[in-house]
């Protein structure tokens, strides 16, 4: 037989077992966790409302991680390069389309450089 068709029959197996030993304990834990509810005065209704802390909706689950404390946002880069068409690039990250073909022209990023005129 196969060895993959044999692991996945090792799963199917394995997870049978696993599946009959949680119906098997499943009183028993059941027992325990009234026998604690109890102790501690915990009643079903406190186990259905969200915890202190938590977000309430699905859409606060989506939102993306605030910044950790201590660490600030950078601003964003200064353009270095321009087009002749107006395009502009940071000089960060994969070189636009438009530069690569100007390149590929026998021109030189240096031609495209945005010069910055400092004070005197």
């Amino acid at each position: 037989m196969n060895e993959l068709v044999k692991l996945r029959q090792q799963i199917s197996e394995m997870e049978k077992q696993a599946a009959d030993l949680q119906k098997k304990n499943r009183p028993a834990v059941i027992a325990e966790l009234r026998e604690q509810m109890a102790a501690y005065g915990i009643t079903a209704e406190e186990l259905s409302r969200p915890a202190p802390g938590t977000p309430k909706s699905r859409q606060a689950l989506t939102k993306p991680a605030s910044q950790p404390a201590g660490k600030k946002r950078s601003a964003p880069s200064a353009m270095k390069y321009r087009g002749p068409e107006g395009q502009e690039w940071t000089g960060r990250g994969t070189v636009p389309k438009w530069l690569k073909d100007l390149l590929a022209q026998g021109k030189s990023r240096e031609d495209f450089l945005i010069r910055q005129v400092t004070p005197a």
